[in-house]
C-alpha cells in the first residue's frame, strides 16, 4: 500500500488523494471487519480484565474524540488477501459508511489501478490477478448503483413524500424492521422477504382482519413477504431483486410505507446465509 502510494505521488494532487483516503479505508476494513485479524481466545480471567480494561479506555477516548481507527496492517503479506476481501469492503464496508456513489467510483477505480500495480510488481500471479480484476468487474456497477439507490430512498423518506395525504396522521398499527431482501417488483412497489428477526409494536389483528399482503402468513415468520412498499418508477428502475434494504416499515391503514432506511446492499455481496460460502464477517 505505501510502495502505491509513493508510486500515485508522481501522478495529479487528486489522484494521491484518493489513493491515500482508499488504502485508510481499506486498512480500517481490514483490521477490524475482516478474517484477517480474529481475536485470539483469552485463556485466563487476568487477560480478559486486561482487555476490559483496555476497551473502557478506548470508549473514553472516543468520548473525547481522541481515538485515531485506522491502524498498522503489520507484517501481513498481500498474499493473505483474497478478491472476497475487496468484495467486501466496496461491496458491504463503504456502502455502510458512506453513501456518496461518486466516492465509491473513486475508490474502485482507486483499488482497479492498487492491483494493476502489484500485478506489474510482479506480487500476484496471473490467476491471483484476473481473479481481482473480475470481482471488481463484478461489484463496481452494484456497488454505485445501490448507493445511489440508498441515497435517493433517504431524501425520500425524509420529505414524507411516500406517505398519501389519506394516511397522514393515522397511526401505525404495527412495525417491521431489519434487512428485507427484494423479493419481487411488481403493482408499483417493492415486495420484501425479511429473514431475520422482526419486531411488532401495536395491535394483533385476526385473521379476517388482515389486509391482503398479510394474509396466508404468520405474524412471526422468519421469511414474512411483505408488500408491496410503493415507490416512484424511477427508483424502482434503480433496483433489482435480490437487492437487501437495511429498512423500517410501518403499516397505516392498509399500506406498507417506509418509516426509515438505511444502507442499500447489492446481491452479489450479500447473499443468503445457506449461499454465502465465502468470508466470515466479525463485528
Amino acid at each position: 500500500m505505501d510502495a502505491f502510494i509513493r508510486k500515485t505521488a508522481g501522478d495529479q494532487p487528486a489522484a494521491l488523494l484518493h489513493a491515500e483516503q482508499c488504502m485508510e479505508a481499506l486498512t480500517a476494513y481490514l483490521l477490524h471487519f475482516s478474517d484477517l485479524f480474529g481475536d485470539r481466545e483469552m485463556q485466563e480471567e487476568s487477560e480478559y480484565a486486561e482487555w476490559e480494561e483496555h476497551l473502557e479506555a478506548q470508549m473514553n477516548d472516543l468520548l473525547q474524540g481522541d481515538v485515531e481507527m485506522v491502524g498498522d496492517l503489520g507484517a501481513l503479506p498481500l498474499q493473505a488477501l483474497d478478491p472476497e476481501h475487496l468484495r467486501d469492503f466496496l461491496g458491504w464496508y463503504l456502502l455502510r459508511e458512506t453513501g456518496d456513489a461518486e466516492l465509491i467510483q473513486v475508490h474502485a477505480d482507486t483499488l482497479q489501478a492498487w492491483v494493476e500495480y502489484t500485478y506489474a510488481c510482479d506480487w500476484w500471479r496471473q490467476s491471483e490477478y484476473l481473479g481481482f480484476k473480475d470481482m471488481l468487474s463484478d461489484v463496481t456497477p452494484a456497488a454505485v448503483r445501490v448507493a445511489r439507490l440508498s441515497q435517493v430512498l433517504f431524501h425520500y423518506v425524509r420529505s414524507g413524500v411516500g406517505v398519501p395525504p389519506r394516511l397522514r396522521g393515522q397511526r401505525f398499527s404495527r412495525f417491521v424492521e431489519g434487512h428485507g431482501r427484494v423479493a419481487e417488483i411488481a403493482d408499483g412497489g417493492l415486495y420484501l422477504n425479511f429473514e431475520n428477526q422482526m419486531e411488532q409494536i401495536g395491535s394483533e389483528k385476526t385473521g379476517s382482519e388482515k389486509t391482503g399482503s398479510e394474509k396466508g402468513s404468520s405474524d412471526k415468520s422468519s421469511s414474512e413477504k411483505i408488500g408491496p412498499v410503493l415507490l416512484p418508477q424511477p427508483v424502482l428502475n434503480l433496483t433489482e431483486l435480490g437487492d437487501v434494504f437495511d429498512i423500517e416499515l410501518g403499516l397505516r391503514g392498509d399500506r406498507w410505507v417506509m418509516v426509515d432506511i438505511g444502507p442499500v446492499y447489492p446481491r452479489c455481496v450479500y447473499v443468503e446465509v445457506e449461499e454465502y460460502t465465502g468470508l466470515e464477517k466479525i463485528s
